[in-house]
């Protein structure tokens, strides 16, 4: 008896539980990558920048093939491609787990992960899609959601715990526990035949990548690299990168651009001769999918903007390390998914817009409120108001802007237009961790540089000054907290007195600037949503 009901229950919940840990297992792996940045930085000797744009890189490309993803599936079945892509993301994460330098890190996490994430990710949508309908289809869209808040909130926590306690290696290491047994809950589940579907664009598609690719990266080394004259210069294989005295930046983002116009005339070319174009396939052509596509991507860079300077400013003004800072950030994630449950077998009353514009409004005002708590003397206490109300708007957002997003899609689309929403989720928080924080870590270092030298009452050559700042920013970026402290002990005598009113002034000011920039992201963000129709054909269950 107890091992039929076992194998009843199996049965009936092992798939969606291989599901739910598969979108889990790739949040985690993303989540888990901002509190092991310092001591994975300093063993790999590289930049924050560097692993920025893996974290940029390694979104786009799960988002840019996607698409290609789903049609494979199709083609050769969903089950085959789900397997290779399990060991393809085993291969992955075997590689970053040994990476002796940022190169081979960057092959591991952002092409071999991030090219398994691409069929990971479309294929626990689908199946959901497949295995359940109406309510029961969106309380699986809602355990999907929920696995990946989830695995990105634990990466979080255990990523810092794990990199200063154990090595960030152990980090990703934990990951490959899960594969076989996803495979196991998985295979059993039953998937129809693939059918035919149209032949896919592979120029279309690597034109796409690079041209999104290296304007994003581009843009990600800019506080690193400099925006034209270069702070530091790029070297490969012994070889210097850039030449002309110029930065590696604008020739990243200008062969981008050339990328993206090389890949809009060829769109053109295969659409005059009836062949089939990668810009007019499926949820590609349907502008308001576009549209709330981009209003939720811009909302994930807010967010994961927010949550990313909330890591770097707690330790250095409250004081508690990366642990406990996210212990205080998780009221946000507890009350968004508080809102999702809620919400989720409720059909809403109100135009689902009014209720989406209402949910960026509560945010904007949790940010806001955010903004005004901010102070050289604020506690996890003082900042949990906040806190709480940006993660019900945010739980409010979320749970009507898929259903605005898909609301001119056919319904044989629905597993693309899912597949293809989450990676551009996660590439929105790559963006947002790599420019607003980015952002913040800057203005910080320019505030405390000039601060100091203006203490000193002396001038400055502005190429010291410019040393100074850079060395800062590594600093901030990659040092403990007992290594900044020895670092500013090196300081001037007459520095000393008034060091720790500087360093929270200045962390206090440049926190108050990114959040102004943050909130005013929000407003447009709320501005753009106007945009979206008013009602939606059905209700779909949000992706997070």
């Amino acid at each position: 008896m107890i091992a039929q009901s076992t194998a009843s229950f199996w049965d009936k919940w092992g798939s969606p539980i291989g599901l739910c840990l598969t979108l889990f297992m790739v949040s985690y792996t993303i989540g888990v990558v901002p509190p092991i940045m310092p001591p994975m930085v300093r063993e790999l000797d590289s930049s924050v920048g560097y692993v920025q744009s893996a974290l940029v890189l390694m979104s786009l490309v799960t988002a840019s093939f996607a698409p290609t993803a789903e049609n494979l599936g199709r083609r050769l079945g969903r089950k085959p491609i789900f397997a290779a892509a399990l060991a393809l993301y085993g291969i992955g994460l075997l590689i970053i787990i040994i990476s002796p330098d940022m190169g081979i890190f960057t092959l591991g996490f952002s092409a071999i992960v991030g090219l398994a994430a691409a069929a990971l990710v479309s294929t626990p949508l689908a199946l959901i899609d497949h295995i359940y309908d109406g309510v029961a289809e969106q309380y699986g869209m809602l355990a999907l959601s929920v696995s990946g808040i989830v695995g990105s909130l634990l990466g979080s926590l255990l990523g810092g715990l794990m990199a200063f306690e154990l090595s960030w290696r152990w980090a990703f290491g934990l990951e490959l526990m899960l594969i076989p047994i996803i495979w196991l809950l998985v295979r059993r589940t039953e998937i129809p035949q693939p059918d035919y579907t149209p032949p896919i664009d592979w120029i279309g598609g690597l034109l796409s990548l690079g041209g999104f690719g290296l304007t994003l990266v581009g843009i990600s080394l800019a506080g690193e690299y400099g925006w034209w004259t270069p702070k530091k210069q790029p070297w490969l294989f012994d070889n210097l990168l850039t030449q002309f005295g110029i930065s590696i930046v604008p020739v990243l983002i200008s062969t981008g651009v050339i990328c993206l116009a090389l890949l809009i005339f060829r769109q053109r070319q295969r659409a005059n001769q009836g062949e089939a174009s990668l810009l007019r396939m499926g949820v590609f052509n349907r502008k308001v999918y576009i549209t709330g596509l981009a209003i939720g991507t811009l909302h994930t860079m807010i967010s994961a903007g927010v949550n990313f300077n909330l890591f770097q400013f707690i330790p250095a003004v409250v004081g508690i390390n990366s642990f406990r800072t996210a212990l205080a950030v998780m009221p946000y994630t507890i009350a968004q998914l508080v809102v999702l449950i809620l919400l989720v077998k409720r059909h809403p009353q109100f135009p689902p817009r009014s209720l989406l514009q209402a949910g960026l409004l509560v945010k904007s005002i949790g940010i806001a409120m955010l903004l005004a708590s901010v102070s050289a003397t604020v506690t996890s206490w003082g900042l949990l108001p906040a806190l709480v109300v940006m993660g019900m708007g945010t739980g409010l957002f979320i749970t009507y802007i898929t259903s605005l997003t898909f609301s001119a899609t056919a319904e044989n689309e629905k597993a693309e237009a899912r597949g293809v929403y989450r990676p551009f989720q996660h590439l929105g928080a790559s963006l947002g961790r790599g420019i607003l924080g980015t952002i913040l870590i800057a203005l910080a270092s320019v505030r405390i540089v000039d601060s100091l030298i203006a203490e000193l009452g002396q001038n400055v050559d502005a190429s010291v000054r410019r040393d100074a700042i850079r060395a800062l920013l590594t600093a901030i970026q990659t040092f403990t907290r007992d290594e900044q402290a020895e670092l500013f002990a090196q300081l001037p005598e007459q520095l000393q007195p008034s060091l720790d009113f500087i360093l929270e002034t200045s962390a206090v000011e440049a926190m108050q600037i990114t959040l102004a920039i943050i909130l005013a992201l929000s407003l447009l963000c709320l501005g753009l949503s106007f945009l979206l129709p008013k009602r939606a054909k059905k209700f779909e269950a949000p992706i997070e």
